[in-house]
């Protein structure tokens, strides 16, 4: 991408995230995912925003779960 933000078309967005362009108009569908719809059928995306969307949702590892797990019981004593 050119130093000068660039909005995505809906299948380099699919692409982008690494979605199925199926899958990625169902999440269009629902309005799971920011997009700018400046005409009636056209779609577009910053991918600052997919960033956004595909970091919103951090799974802690096993190893951390038990980190917290001990420092909390420490703390209680």
């Amino acid at each position: 991408m050119s130093e000068k933000k660039k909005l995505l078309s809906t299948k380099e967005a699919a692409e982008y995230c690494g979605f199925k362009l199926s899958y990625f108009r169902k999440l269009m569908m629902r309005r799971t995912i920011p997009m700018y719809k400046p005409t009636g059928k056209l779609c577009f995306f910053k991918q600052e925003d997919l960033d956004a969307f595909l970091t919103g949702v951090r799974i802690s590892s096993q190893d951390e779960i038990e980190e917290e797990a001990n420092r909390y019981i420490t703390s209680r004593k």
